[in-house]
């Protein structure tokens, strides 16, 4: 091979001979390389990592007492449901409460304005049906006087207030129906002190009786309703003998204590005191507004961590977890406690989700016993609204997980889709207690985000800003749960973020340091992107023990765009049949014919691809030279089957296109040389086979054609303009002249979507355990960024809008602490 500098090689263009040479460079590098190697991040320092190590095994210590076994509940007390444990009667017969430290606990809980509630979170209706449930507590006992009075008070002073509806906040569940029925057993008690007669009362009382309307009394005795969980609200109406029929193994009534008190002071029933005792043993000297509630609190722990990006900590105990979930998952659904007799959609939707996520055997079937009996469409719960978007909320996201043939996933992505949207034109979504919560903002940018086009690192960062420490939620009370959300979870969450980013940060030095010396920058036609290619998979395969999979996953990609962009704008038809020839033959001495600037082109890029390959082999531990050889041929083949037909200005047919477009667009090289150098993750030949078969639609092949028909979509006018004729579109087009271009757009849509459900199932379905998951997760994640970059445009051209955007988001700005 002759001898030539670089320089020399790329300067001699060939213009003496008359040719126009093209570039595909017209937007520069947007990233300066001094501005990243000044880059320095105080999250090296060994400090961060020590109290991120401290964090990490304090919370599994937290998680081991909420997940071993049957768990820990940790909730905060309910005034309402410990002020109706403190009326049951003493069994014994003797003129006292059967649970006396509850009237205690009543007597010394007391707030400073004289309400009941929790302290923390303000909403007046919390305050206003545990403040009166207590005042009438205490009156049966008849003690506590100076703490009535202040109770009263309050609920005179705060109800007056309340001129209409517009006043009101956020409601607990079943205000309306509970606190009338608590009004008028006040008046039997002659309590003058209180309004009974405000207009606002009345609204509450004739919404009261217009649901009872609604009611089939005897549909309560044989088919569990919503209602049981709040029994002591329709005392008035209930046959106690005959609301046994759907009492839970365990003695409750859909996991409230208020609800099965009230049962047990009517029935005297021995289940519901077994239960209420085991409730007041269990927690002292108060009880929660719910109780069981194992389902749901595993569900939202495990949750929480993985959208805060912290799950690789807390493997062992997210897969206890959702064994735990998954042993009493049914087909009915399942509610936030294992015995409850009633499916509860939010837990049944965030159940789906999670044991999908994680490769569970969970058949989408289950939501079919959401719809409505008689129209047979989804339906949403009668609960308070913040409940309703929480289900409807979860149900979106459970939606996006569609395998092909799941056609109740794609109803319950309509449904949802719309009800999310109404909900943002409701009054109720912009409450006091809503406003507080940011209920707008996470309904917008729920709809706004795909989970498939969506960067994983920016999400996690984006759930740290919103997650809330002090969380607090509604059911008949307002309540917390602090083993789901606590301080030191989002401390941990913004301490690994910041600790693998600085780790990030001095792995695009070394990217941009090697990119510089590389001789890449020689070749001015070709697009300069070495921190988007970067930002491609340290987005989605961030973590720290794949660095050498970050940095040749990156070299390789910066590799492909330079013959990705002598293929199709600067090299002659003539050079490139030579340049693919030199390919197919593998060696240096051939590249004798070929124009300087190919020399060096094709030197550098047998340098990479031996690079990667003896770097995959040593990881692999057997011979992949010639696999990844093949897969260069495959791939260049491609490209020049592509400049032909721009030589010859011939579009082919749609199936001629995909199937050369699908090698063409380089991304089974590209993951290869990622995948296979994934430190501690072996894929034997058979594992391989699963994730990669040309002509097979699995992980690596359905990534390719999803990419190839992103990029299409967004990128085609513009090469049409530059005289690139063959596109999918137009391919699509010329089989169909009669369509229009918004036709043809969208039969390309119509086939990306399919294929994303298929990718869907090949990364998420259970019978490959011989794959790695994080093999599976690597060629996962990398095509939602990719889908990202091509979402609004060509991302990669065309860098310095949202992709510089999500660059600074994930590789540059620290969360701060």
């Amino acid at each position: 091979m002759a001898t030539f500098s670089a320089e020399s090689a790329v300067s001699s263009n060939l213009a003496s001979c008359g040719l126009i040479r093209r570039t595909a460079n017209p937007h520069p590098n947007v990233w300066s390389y001094d501005f990243v190697n000044s880059l320095k991040s105080p999250y090296a320092n060994c400090s961060y990592r020590e109290r991120a190590e401290a964090l990490i095994s304090e919370i599994k210590a937290m998680l081991n007492t909420a997940i071993a076994g049957d768990g820990e509940l940790m909730i905060t007390p309910s005034a309402y449901d410990t002020a109706w444990i403190a009326r049951v009667p003493a069994i014994d017969g003797s003129a006292g409460p059967q649970f006396p430290q509850t009237v205690d606990w009543i007597l010394k809980n007391q707030l400073k304005d004289g309400s009941w509630g929790t302290q923390s979170h303000f909403l007046l209706s919390d305050r206003l049906l545990a403040t009166l449930s207590s005042v009438l507590a205490l009156l049966k006992w008849k003690v506590g006087d100076p703490q009535v009075q202040q109770g009263i008070k309050f609920i005179r002073s705060n109800l007056e207030l309340v001129n209409d509806e517009s006043d009101e906040d956020s409601l607990v569940t079943d205000f309306e129906i509970i606190f009338p029925s608590l009004l008028r057993e006040a008046q039997s008690f002659q309590l003058a002190a209180l309004p009974y007669n405000l207009p606002y009362i009345h609204k509450l009382q004739m919404k009261r009786q217009e649901r009872l309307a609604k009611l089939s009394r005897e549909e309560i005795y044989t088919v569990p309703s919503p209602l049981l969980y709040s029994s002591e609200g329709i005392e008035d109406i209930v046959e106690w003998g005959k609301i046994m029929n759907v009492q839970s193994e365990d003695g409750f009534f859909l996991g409230s204590p208020a609800s099965t008190a009230c049962v047990f002071m009517h029935t005297g029933d021995v289940k519901c005191l077994e239960f209420l005792s085991n409730v007041v043993s269990k927690f002292g000297d108060f009880v929660p507004c719910m109780y069981p509630m194992d389902l749901l609190e595993r569900l939202l722990i495990v949750d929480n961590i993985e959208r805060l990006g912290v799950y690789r900590h807390f493997e062992k105990e997210i897969k206890e977890a959702l064994d735990y979930v998954y042993r009493h998952w049914n087909e009915r659904g399942i509610g936030w406690g294992r015995q409850n007799t009633i499916a509860d959609l939010e837990t049944t939707a965030l159940g789906f989700l999670l044991l999908r996520l994680h490769s569970y055997d969970v058949s989408p079937v289950v939501f079919e016993n959401f719809k409505d009996g008689i129209k047979g469409q989804l339906f949403c719960s009668t609960g308070p609204f913040n409940k309703e978007v929480a289900s409807m909320m979860s149900l979106y996201r459970a939606s996006q997980l569609a395998f092909p043939g799941e056609d109740i996933l794609d109803e319950a992505k309509s449904f949802t889709t719309k009800y999310l949207r109404e909900a943002l034109d409701k009054s109720q979504t912009f409450s006091a207690w809503n406003n507080k919560h940011n209920l707008s903002e996470q309904i917008k940018y729920a709809l706004k985000t795909s989970w498939h086009a969506s960067v994983p690192r920016v999400e996690a960062k984006r759930y740290c800003q919103v997650y809330t420490p002090d969380k607090a939620s509604i059911a008949k009370s307002v309540y917390k749960l602090p083993h789901v959300n606590n301080e030191k979870l989002l401390e941990l969450a913004k301490l690994d973020f910041n600790i693998v980013q600085s780790i990030h940060q001095e792995e695009m030095k070394n990217v941009t340091s090697w990119f510089k010396d590389s001789g890449l920058p020689l070749f001015t036609f070709a697009r300069e992107r070495p921190l988007e290619f970067y930002f491609l998979i340290a987005a989605g395969t961030y973590e720290p023990q794949y660095a050498k999979c970050r940095f040749l996953f990156t070299k390789v990609a910066c590799l492909l765009t330079v013959l990705d962009d002598m293929y199709d704008t600067y090299g002659t038809l003539d050079e490139l049949k030579l340049f693919t020839e030199a390919v197919r033959r593998w060696d240096l001495s051939f590249t004798e014919n070929l124009p300087d600037y190919m020399k060096l082109c094709y030197k550098i890029y047998y340098d990479i691809v031996h690079e990667v390959a003896w770097q995959a082999e040593k990881e692999q531990g057997r011979e992949l030279v010639s696999f990844f050889r093949k897969g260069w041929e495959d791939f260049l083949l491609g490209y020049y089957e592509e400049a032909k037909w721009l030589a010859a200005e011939y579009v082919p047919s749609l199936d001629e296109y995909i199937k050369n477009g699908i090698t063409s667009i380089g991304q089974r090289i590209l993951l290869l040389s990622g995948v296979l150098i994934m430190e501690g993750q072996l894929l034997s030949q058979e594992a391989l086979e699963k994730v990669d078969y040309p002509g097979r639609r699995v992980l690596i092949e359905l990534n390719s054609l999803i990419s190839r028909l992103a990029d299409d979509t967004k990128t085609y006018k513009a090469e049409k303009a530059r005289g690139e004729l063959a596109s999918s579109i137009e391919c699509y087009m010329k089989d169909h002249p009669e369509c229009t271009e918004e036709e043809a757009l969208n039969h390309i849509y119509g086939i990306l979507e399919p294929a994303l459900k298929e990718l869907t199932r090949e990364f998420l379905k259970s019978d490959d355990d011989d794959v790695p998951l994080a093999c599976k997760k690597m060629l996962f994640e990398e095509t939602r960024v990719t889908m990202v970059i091509f979402k609004d445009g060509d991302g990669l051209s065309v860098s310095k809008w949202e992709v510089k955007d999500n660059i600074k988001e994930c590789l540059i700005d620290p969360i701060p602490l």
